[in-house]
């Protein structure tokens, strides 16, 4: 049979219709539609609109969607497909679906041992996602046989070294349900191509509820476009960088010694993928080693002291060296004029919560404990810290000699995400 099963001068009857496009649809490796390419003459028009009138089949046009080869997503109203037919012109060229109740009909049922699969068998748009709890990436990140890249909008998880029957990669992207809690989000057209063992082990993750893409995903995932912002933590690196060049047409040492930049973050600078106690102390770690710990006490010397003195009850003097905090906040005043309380605070807030954080486990040993609300904590920490060095960039812009330093658009415009 030809790529159409409509071919002129050939009339094709109902129940051949219905059954070529059922076995197009489960019989293709990508549960393809079937062209109408020739669709034209009046009597197959009306076995088509029948079809469609008993809800046994759809059609998708290029009105529709730009690849009609693949049922991305639901189809227009059966009134609106019918509207189109009966159009005076020849019709757009589309494809023919089997809808769930005709794929019923037919006898698909759930395949539990491929269930995202099986979905699609069912008549899930294959742009329908499914979410699931954090933790499911954790046996990837975990996994050395697993390379895991994320960006808190899009990831994607590789097999270092696949063979046939290993899965190469897969996409994902975030969700949220409407207390702003994340989760992951995959498209089923992704988890179709999980082996029956990943696909299980994914299911046990899976929840129930009413979840929205991340903008940004959708944006990207589902219209085509650019992303509209960044990632707070790739934010956060990028003010540091420029801080440091900044430093430079200032003649002065760079504030920090860390190289890291947007999209290209130290390895485990992101979202939480499991909210315990124990990841929450080494994300508090991380950070405040970026931040508190990452300043170089040689921007300071020579602009202020660089120790506190004081004397012992015997009277002998001791000498101990100023923490990185306690210089910058003297090192400010000394530098700038500060006529706004509210943009000190906003400026020194971010590192001494950061610093606060990191110590609270230090000092005493605690047993872990999953609790979602290291959700919400690490978000906020992480956005008291992006606050402080932003603070802190645009302080160092006063400078004379800062006048000319590129910021990003984006960066200027603070258009980031902070979930």
């Amino acid at each position: 049979m030809s790529d159409s099963i409509w071919e002129e001068d050939h009339i094709v009857d109902r129940e051949e219709i219905f059954q070529a496009t059922i076995r197009q649809y489960l019989e293709s490796r990508d549960f393809n539609g079937w062209g109408t390419f020739h669709l034209a003459d009046p009597q197959e028009i009306q076995a088509v609109i029948g079809l469609i009138e008993d809800r046994l089949i759809d059609i998708i046009t290029h009105e529709d969607d730009e690849n009609i080869h693949i049922k991305r997503h639901d189809p227009r109203l059966p009134d609106v497909q019918i509207e189109r037919l009966r159009r005076p012109r020849e019709p757009s060229h589309g494809c023919l679906y089997p809808t769930p109740e005709a794929l019923r009909r037919y006898g698909v049922v759930h395949d539990a041992t491929r269930p995202y699969t099986s979905a699609l068998r069912e008549g899930a748009p294959q742009l329908d996602f499914r979410a699931f709890r954090l933790d499911v990436l954790e046996q990837y990140r975990n996994d050395p046989r697993y390379r895991y890249e994320v960006d808190d909008i899009h990831g994607t998880i590789y097999r270092e070294h696949p063979n046939v029957e290993d899965d190469e990669f897969h996409k994902f992207g975030f969700a949220f349900d409407p207390e702003i809690n994340r989760y992951v989000a995959t498209f089923l057209r992704y988890l179709n191509h999980l082996s029956p063992e990943q696909q299980q082990s994914w299911r046990r993750f899976e929840v129930e509820g009413d979840f929205g893409l991340h903008p940004d995903y959708y944006r990207t995932s589902i219209l085509g476009q650019f992303p509209e912002r960044v990632s707070v933590f790739d934010a956060f690196l990028k003010e540091k960088r420029i801080i440091n060049e900044m430093c430079a047409c200032m003649g002065k040492p760079a504030l920090f010694r860390s190289d890291y930049d947007a999209y290209r973050r130290p390895a485990g600078f992101g979202f939480l993928i499991r909210p315990t106690r124990a990841e929450f102390s080494t994300f508090c770690l991380l950070l405040d080693q970026l931040l508190s710990d990452d300043m170089d006490r040689d921007f300071f010397r020579g602009d202020i002291e660089m120790d506190e003195r004081g004397r012992m009850d015997n009277g002998r003097e001791i000498v101990q060296p100023k923490g990185t905090i306690r210089l910058l906040d003297e090192w400010i005043d000394e530098n700038f004029r500060m006529d706004d309380e509210d943009f000190k605070r906003d400026l020194m807030t971010g590192f001494r919560s950061v610093r606060q954080a990191r110590q609270r486990p230090a000092h005493r040993i605690e047993d872990n404990v999953f609790d979602e609300a290291y959700y919400r904590q690490q978000r906020e920490l992480i956005r008291g810290a992006y606050t402080s060095v932003r603070t802190l960039r645009q302080c160092f812009a006063n400078h004379p000699r800062c006048q000319d330093v590129e910021v990003p658009d984006w960066l200027f415009e603070g258009r980031i995400w902070t979930r």
